[in-house]
This record gives structure tokens, sequence and C-alpha cells, in this order.
């Protein structure tokens, strides 16, 4: 039996209130096929066969176009229909609705999805690529900025600390009391005892006279 085709027959999406037409081709004989896979238990097979080449599709013309930068996530769906008129539809995977397959792509962390609110559909939802290895690059500088942050830290309490002690020992030496001399060793000690000395006085008659003079 043949692989069926990727296109479905033509289908209209409801999406917030909004129809987003998109414009699939088919034939009964596809319709047919995917009837009969499904009757031997091998639609689920198709299904996800057909939902992962629409995700790696999506993806890489994402990739293409935009890179990371951000675009209304509808918006970007009308570029994917236009780009290859034989691309997967995404009627033809497990996801029903543009939003839910853009949540999806969020929550795997293959994309980052900003919308004001939960209830938001793709003509509010501004998508853009998460690339693997730049993010890997991010997540290392910032590992790289963490380390060279705690060692600095690290070092300036080291500082602090070390200041402190410096500060703490010479507050106690500036306090310290005066030694004490030793009490057993000797004290010496000056007498002043009385001397004589003679003092020289001169008479009325031109004799001198010599007197002792105690000093004290």
């Amino acid at each position: 039996m043949a692989r069926p085709s990727a296109t479905i027959p033509p289908k209209t999406l409801a999406c917030g209130g909004e129809l987003a037409h998109i414009n699939e081709s088919g034939s009964p004989s596809h319709t047919g096929r995917i009837s009969n896979l499904s009757k031997e238990g091998k639609g689920r097979s198709v299904v996800e066969d057909f939902s992962r080449r629409f995700e790696r599709d999506f993806l890489n013309l994402l990739r293409i176009n935009h890179g990371t930068k951000k675009i209304n996530a509808n918006k970007f769906y009308q570029e994917y229909i236009l780009n290859d008129k034989n691309h997967v539809h995404m009627n033809a995977t497990r996801w029903n609705t543009l939003t839910s397959f853009v949540k999806y792509l969020g929550r795997v962390g293959k994309i980052r999805v900003e919308a004001r609110d939960e209830a938001a559909d793709e003509f509010d939802l501004m998508i853009n690529l998460v690339d693997p290895q730049m993010l890997q690059t991010k997540q290392t500088r910032e590992k790289d900025l963490a380390s060279d942050e705690n060692r600095s830290n690290a070092f300036i309490q080291m500082q602090i600390t070390k200041g402190k002690e410096l500060h703490s020992n010479s507050t106690q030496t500036s306090v310290a009391p005066a030694p004490q001399p030793p009490t057993n060793k000797p004290v010496n000690l000056t007498l002043k005892g009385l001397s004589t000395k003679k003092k020289v006085t001169t008479t009325a008659f031109g004799e001198d006279d010599d007197e002792d003079e105690d000093d004290e």
C-alpha cells in the first residue's frame, strides 16, 4: 500500500473566535487510505509521523526566516503555508489548532511564547526560536560570571575578617598596663647625711677666724 500524502481535504480552523482559512488539497482516495489505516490500527502512527514532520519543518523555517527574533505566531504560520506547496498541514497532525501547537513548543522549550493571558490565541501570541547552542553559551557565561562573583565576595569577606582581627589586636596592645618591676629586685636608697665645712670670717683686727658650719 502506498504511503499517504501529507495533504488532506480542505479544512477551516476556528481560532480565537476568528476563522483561519487554510487552503489544503486532497482527494477522495487519500481520505479513503487514511480511513483504512485507522481501521487497521495504523492511523495513530501516521498522525505521529505527520506531527514530527510538521514540527521539524515549522522550526526549520522559523530558524531560517527569523532566527531568534520575535514574530506573531499566525503571521509566521502563513509564511509556512506559502513557503512550500507540499508542506505537511497542521490538520494532518495531532494538534487541533495553531494555538495548541505553539503552546506545546513553548512547554518543551523549543520556542519562547509571549501572551497577554492564558486564553490568548495565535493572533495574540508572539513566538521566537530558542537556539540550544546560544542558550548553552549564555548559561555557561552566566555560570562563569557567578563563579567570579562568588570568588570576589569570598576574597572581600576574608579581607574584612583580617582587618577586624588586626584592629582588635591593635586595641588590646594600646590599653595594656605598663610592666611592674619585680618585687625581689634590690631597692637603692640614697641617704643624705651631715657634712662639715669650715667658714672663714675676718675679724676687726684683720685676722681670719675659722668656724665650723653644719650643712643640713
